[in-house]
């Protein structure tokens, strides 16, 4: 059955003279003349059956109809403008476009993009990155990393590995406190992370020493900035593993106690339902596995 809607060039005329309010205004941003305006609202108000506007000598304004009415256009409007967006970055450009938090893409993606693009010299890569959630039926972004428990709604989740607590230190600070036995946590400065409840203790509790005071000296509310103290030789951090692994490869920080928990929480890749099988999206989900896994 064939819709009754009016022309879209009428909704596009009617949109920008409800939002300024004037026939003239909407002509300049339109390129058309004020009197085309007037002849397109009177098409649009004739198919609708009743007045949008009230028009008097000092210009015209919307009447309750015409408000109401403006309110439905300009969220259709502004939806089909961004969905068309959308579909022309998805399917115009030949560019996976990726968000992931600091640490991953600092430790794993950029070390070894240049091999992924060796092997992929077709594909472009942008990387964006953030610790927010995203709603991917509105970003533009195609694949997601993400560390949670896997209960995004509205997407594919597809869990890339388990991550394991270590704790962390530069090697100075290691050497000046003389640290070789988790029970030492409570004699040094501890980096904690807000928004974490009893993140050290839980961890203390989990590597086997549940019964220890631990009192963190030093609180952040960003995991990176956590890691840069611990590298600055503030004090012991807790960091993730295998994600931080170059870190300890590289000697930049130390794991002091040898000693891994379980975190509740892992690795995922997120993306929109519709591009299951994507193959550049899993070409590279794949590649990000096989780094963590070589970096174990």
């Amino acid at each position: 059955m064939a819709r009754k809607l009016p022309p879209a060039h009428l909704l596009v005329v009617f949109e920008a003279a409800g939002r300024h309010q004037s026939f003239k205004k909407a002509s300049a941003e339109l390129f058309i003349t004020p009197s085309a305006v007037s002849h397109q609202i009177r098409s649009l108000e004739e198919f609708l059956g009743f007045e949008l506007f009230q028009r008097d000598k000092r210009g015209v304004s919307l009447n309750a109809a015409g408000q109401s009415y403006l309110n439905v256009v300009s969220m259709s409007l502004q939806k089909l403008e961004h969905a068309t967006r959308q579909l022309q970055n998805r399917f115009q450009s030949n560019t996976l476009k990726i968000s992931t938090f600091p640490s991953l893409s600092r430790n794993i993606i950029l070390p070894k993009l240049a091999s992924f693009q060796q092997q992929n010299p077709s594909l472009d890569i942008r990387i964006e990155t953030s610790m927010n959630l995203l709603d991917l039926r509105y970003e533009d972004i195609d694949l997601a990393f993400r560390i949670g428990a896997g209960e995004w709604p509205d997407v594919a989740v597809e869990k890339i590995m388990d991550v394991e607590i270590i704790a962390v230190c530069s090697m100075s600070f290691k050497e000046q406190n003389q640290l070789t036995d988790v029970s030492q946590i409570t004699d040094v400065p501890l980096i904690d992370l807000a928004g974490f409840d009893n993140i050290w203790g839980n961890w203390s509790k989990a590597v086997g020493n549940g019964r220890l005071k631990v009192l963190p000296k030093l609180t952040f509310n960003d995991y990176d900035a956590s890691l840069q103290a611990a590298e600055q030789g503030l004090g012991i951090a807790l960091a993730m593993t295998p994600i931080e692994n170059y870190l300890l490869k590289s000697k930049i920080l130390v794991d002091p106690f040898n000693l891994k928990a379980d975190f509740p929480m892992s690795l995922y890749a997120v993306y929109r339902d519709a591009d299951r099988q994507n193959h550049d999206i899993q070409t590279f989900i794949s590649w990000v596995r096989q780094m963590l896994m070589e970096g174990e």
